[in-house]
């Protein structure tokens, strides 16, 4: 929870100050405690707020059902519980999880003591029976002890100060001073009382304790534990705990400050160390001094927010939520989790806490975290991989110079001296259990064993990813995870069923210099007709020709591209994959003779021709369209191959006819050209009307040609132009009129039908009455006839109705 309480928002449910339980105890004589089983996990959490306490395990996810005392807003949300189910008691009070029932008399103060015990039994509350203290006539309880005289200081807030043995060195003497500096103003004739002392301080002076000194000594320990100058706990007062570790023994003291920033004492205590956590390294010592503290002044400090002053620089980073401590000091933060406090560093000199942890009295005492020992090596021999002792890495851990060095440098602090040392950046995290280095819960491998270690670890061939997360669950030393996947990389079989290299960046195909220059091509099909398609598409333009074909030899392929070429020109290469039929020597002779490039792409690679490749899909795409619309295929691909090359393509924003023609192709869609009739090319235009002049001028004179006057309503004869047998004449005698002219094109009409013919195929009639040939002199008819010509019709006068000369008729 050292994450989540940052973002938990606590109750503005204030503790009762101790002025408060005063005013409720004069006059009590009898008193019991009473302890709650378990304490907060009597309250059940509401079902939305269990999610904020989900961790991880071995065995998957869990979280809190009742209320956990790593939450920080837990004693807030106690106190105001506990406070509401003993407000109907009468002689009883709370302070969190301890409940002070007292009374005048014995009959009161029982009377008091089953309403209570009734109450929690009620609501199902558990009380822990060992704990419970019952009708006592002294009873201590806030650092106070509550009797029939009325409220006096707990001895053992002094007991520290009388223990104090006598300073065996100048260090000692002048951390005893700062302790005596720091409430001097409570001390009289304070300068002539530490006289002898601050002798011994001098700085050629020797080292000599004798009566003077000892005298001086017991004066300002007689002053420092005399009653006066310690003060009454007040939780609205601004509070910090001063915690030292000395090679033997813990101190701490808690001191408050008053409205004008003096410090007040409120209590003193000491612990001496056990053999075992005398072994442990100074950043442990630290640590342990703070944790055993806060929990030593649970009752002064559960619910406040506090400064925990400590002189060892580290834990200030240490103990930041987002750090990763070592394996013992990771538990003991997960210990501190109910307590709202801010590390605060102090130099030794100006920690107070420092004599009382070194002149404290020693005595055998147990370890602090009893059950913690147990653990360390139960993440220990877990840590260990199979098939490897712990007895091996602590043997080869021993012969290693680098992490002997190390472990000295943990044990002793010496990091200083030592920042060339590789595990310098990890300093914060390492412990040691004997000989074996740790890291957070990770053994430390030797150099001599990791060789081993990676071979144990890679048995049965998992992945880089899957065997750095074996490792890191168990072992760890610099730079591991690059000698992991140096490891796996060195290992044949799992080469042999990697996965492929990941592809390199995209070469993009250089952009030509002009049209049809770099074309690229490929077959499609075949399809369900069996017939297949040649696809060519020019690199400049995108333009594309699309060819349907029954066979795809190579003779069949370069007979289609010669009809191509023919229209677009030879290209400088040609880009195709390695298909049979272009790997050819036929097509390589044909490629040679053309003098044209020819590339292939590398073997089953087709994105080196990606060009193509895309147009084939866009082409499958039509025909599954085609066919499931049972349409033609060929008359599909080659609408859709008009709608590609005028449509601008999404790389060089202009159509592929544009780029090819340096025209836009013309289809069913209207566009700006069909409105205007601008010439592209004016002299083009002129150089065309001026030629078409001179060849028209002589054809007309080579012809004889000259200007017809038919118009529209004239009576026209019509040339045959099949001749049935050698008698047919050269006109039709049917009759028929002019309907519409245009140019030299006529419409003419006869009845019910209409013929278009050009204007020298017809013949007008004059308008006045023709003869025939009955009527004209026998011997002309006689001698037409003799020359077996056609009759011919002769007008009457010599010109047309119109005053125009009659037609010649061999013209």
């Amino acid at each position: 929870m050292r994450r989540a309480n940052q973002a938990v928002l606590r109750e503005n449910h204030p503790l009762p100050t101790f002025e408060i339980f005063m005013t409720k105890l004069r006059g009590a004589k009898y008193f019991s405690r009473i302890d709650l089983k378990w304490a907060y996990h009597q309250l059940e959490l509401d079902e939305f707020s269990r999610y904020i306490t989900t961790f991880i395990t071995h065995k998957g996810l869990f979280r809190y059902k009742r209320l956990m005392f790593g939450i920080n807003s837990a004693p807030e949300i106690f106190q105001r519980v506990i406070g509401k189910l003993l407000c109907s008691c009468k002689n009883a009070f709370n302070y969190i999880d301890d409940i002070i029932i007292f009374g005048k008399t014995e009959e009161e103060h029982d009377e008091a003591v089953k309403r209570v015990v009734d109450v929690f039994r009620d609501n199902n509350s558990m009380l822990n029976e060992k704990k419970c203290i019952w009708k006592a006539q002294k009873l201590k309880f806030l650092g106070h002890l509550l009797s029939e005289e009325g409220i006096a200081p707990d001895p053992d807030k002094i007991e520290t100060i009388r223990d104090f043995r006598p300073p065996q060195s100048k260090e000692e003497v002048r951390s005893f001073l700062g302790l005596v500096t720091y409430v001097g103003k409570f001390l009289p004739d304070l300068a002539d009382t530490t006289e002898p002392l601050r002798k011994l301080l001098k700085l050629n002076q020797k080292f000599v304790w004798d009566k003077s000194q000892q005298e001086s000594f017991d004066k300002l320990k007689e002053g420092l534990s005399n009653v006066p100058n310690l003060a009454y706990f007040n939780a609205k007062k601004r509070t910090r705990l001063i915690a030292d570790a000395s090679p033997v023994a813990l101190g701490a003291v808690l001191v408050q400050f008053d409205d004008q920033n003096e410090p007040h004492i409120i209590s003193f205590a000491s612990k001496s160390l056990s053999d075992t956590e005398k072994k442990y390294s100074q950043t442990e010592k630290d640590s342990l001094a703070l944790v055993w503290a806060v929990e030593r002044y649970h009752y002064y400090l559960m619910g406040l927010q506090f400064e925990l002053v400590t002189d060892h620089k580290p834990l200030e980073t240490i103990f930041k939520p987002t750090s990763k401590p070592p394996a013992r000091i990771e538990r003991w933060l997960l210990r501190l989790q109910p307590y709202k406090f801010k590390v605060v560093y102090r130099a030794g000199k100006e920690n107070i806490a420092d004599s009382v942890s070194r002149l404290s009295k020693i005595q055998r005492t147990s370890s602090f975290d009893d059950g913690y020992n147990h653990s360390i090596i139960h993440i220990v021999e877990n840590a260990t991989p199979s098939a490897m002792g712990i007895s091996e890495i602590a043997a080869e851990s021993a012969k290693d110079k680098e992490l002997v060095d190390t472990i000295t440098c943990v044990k002793n602090d010496l990091w200083s001296a030592n920042k060339a040392n590789v595990y310098y950046p990890f300093r914060y995290e390492l412990s040691a259990v004997g000989d074996i280095l740790i890291r957070g819960s990770r053994i430390v491998i030797p150099k001599t064993l990791r060789e081993k270690i990676l071979r144990l670890t890679h048995e049965r061939h998992p992945g880089e990813s899957a065997m750095k997360r074996r490792l890191r669950s168990k072992v760890w030393w610099p730079l591991i995870d690059r000698e992991a996947e140096n490891f796996v990389k060195k290992c044949v079989n799992c080469l042999l069923v990697s996965q492929p290299s990941k592809p390199p960046p995209m070469q993009r195909h250089v952009f030509p210099n002009g049209p049809w220059q770099c074309v690229a091509t490929d077959l499609l099909g075949p399809l369900l007709n069996n017939d297949y398609i040649l696809v060519l598409i020019d690199y400049y333009s995108r333009y594309q020709e699309v060819k349907f074909l029954k066979k795809i030899t190579s003779e069949a392929i370069i007979s289609v591209m010669q009809e191509v070429f023919s229209k677009l020109g030879i290209p400088n290469s040609i880009r195709a994959d390695n298909g049979r039929q272009f790997t050819s020597s036929e097509f390589k002779n044909f490629c040679k003779n053309h003098n044209i490039t020819l590339i292939t792409t590398p073997p089953y690679w087709p994105q080196a021709n990606g060009e193509v490749e895309n147009m084939n899909k866009s082409l499958v795409k039509r025909l599954i369209i085609a066919h499931n619309n049972k349409r033609d295929y060929k008359k599909e691909i080659e609408e859709f191959a008009l709608m590609n090359n005028v449509t601008p393509h999404g790389t060089t924003g202009s159509s592929p006819s544009e780029l090819m023609f340096n025209r836009v192709i013309r289809d069913k869609i209207p566009g700006i050209q069909d409105l205007t009739d601008d010439m592209l090319d004016s002299a083009a235009r002129d150089y065309d009307i001026i030629n078409k002049w001179k060849g028209k001028e002589k054809a007309d004179m080579r012809r004889r040609a000259k200007e017809s006057d038919i118009e529209v309503g004239d009576k026209v004869l019509l040339k045959n132009v099949v001749f049935a047998h050698k008698l047919t004449p050269n006109f039709d005698p049917t009759e028929y009129t002019v309907k519409e002219r245009s140019g030299n094109e006529v419409i003419i009409a006869a009845g019910e039908r209409t013929l278009r013919r050009n204007i020298s195929h017809i013949k007008r009639l004059p308008a006045s009455e023709t003869i025939s040939d009955n009527e004209s002199n026998p011997t002309t008819s006689g001698e037409s006839m003799q020359c077996g010509q056609p009759s011919q019709q002769i007008s009457t006068d010599a010109t047309s109705s119109t005053g125009a000369p009659a037609a010649d008729p061999e013209a």
